[in-house]
């Protein structure tokens, strides 16, 4: 049976290409899956025990056993390297509505970059309420100091050791990350029970330069020290969560990153 693999970011730099196929016995698992694929793949291998797999559109948890998990032909299988963290329509990604009869305020999207300045403004405008008192707005932003490289980046990073980052490039699993946004952004709601009003967050996928906005979050709540912290955490679980990557751009080279809390 023959298996489509999606291969994003780093994967897809060093295997020169987004799917590839691979054949296997009737009855193999995901387990089974990895091994044909990371074992004539050796500079690859470094990023196996990274990885988070999507199987047929759902995102698997990391407790899952691979080997308990059959295949069949025609499956689709994503792997995605740990991450590295158009809006004219965002009213249209505005959730209404949950389960216990309260208004939800949530708004996540993804836009190719440049991100307009107006933004914040906008979103803010999208998620609070009269009964909002704080509004916490996070901007981030290309600086030109180099993050931590993803595993088996290590020789293109001593490559531009001492240049600085002229750029950021960054790269989305669209569906998957929007998914597990407003996933994070739920958790957030339902955990602060009226603390937090609302939640929108927009980031950018493509060429972000030194000094260019590559995301906006807005949080809003009755009172700043709740909103404050789950801003924080917001953006926490986002760069270690979320299938977002980065490669960063240097005068002479390319170096994939990763969050070291997604590793």
């Amino acid at each position: 049976m023959h298996i489509t693999l999606r291969l994003y970011a780093v994967l897809r730099a060093r295997e020169g290409a987004a799917d590839v196929v691979v054949t296997l016995e009737a009855g193999a698992t995901l387990a089974d899956l990895l091994m044909a694929y990371f074992s004539t793949r050796p500079d690859q291998a470094l990023l196996r025990p990274h990885l988070r797999i999507a199987h047929r559109d759902q995102l698997l948890g990391l407790d899952v056993d691979l080997a308990s998990v059959t295949v069949r032909d025609g499956d689709r299988v994503a792997l995605l390297p740990p991450a590295s963290g158009g809006a004219d329509e965002l009213s249209a990604y505005l959730m209404h509505g949950s389960s216990d009869g309260h208004a939800t305020r949530r708004l996540v999207h993804i836009a190719p970059a440049p991100l307009d300045a107006r933004l914040p403004e906008r979103l803010a405008a999208l998620i609070t309420a009269p009964t909002d008192g704080a509004v916490v707005t996070f901007t981030g932003m290309t600086r030109v100091t180099p993050g931590t490289a993803a595993p088996g980046e290590e020789a293109a990073a001593a490559r531009v050791a001492g240049e600085r980052v002229v750029a950021l490039e960054y790269e989305a699993a669209d569906a998957l990350a929007i998914s597990t946004l407003g996933s994070i952004c739920d958790a957030l709601l339902t955990a602060g029970r009226g603390e937090i009003g609302g939640i929108a967050v927009v980031h950018a996928i493509g060429r972000v330069p030194v000094g260019a906005v590559s995301l906006y979050s807005v949080v809003s709540g009755p009172h700043r020290d709740r909103v404050y912290a789950a801003s924080t955490e917001l953006i926490s679980e986002l760069k270690r969560s979320v299938p977002i990557w980065k490669a960063e751009h240097f005068e002479s080279g390319i170096v994939w990153g990763a969050n070291p809390d997604a590793l």
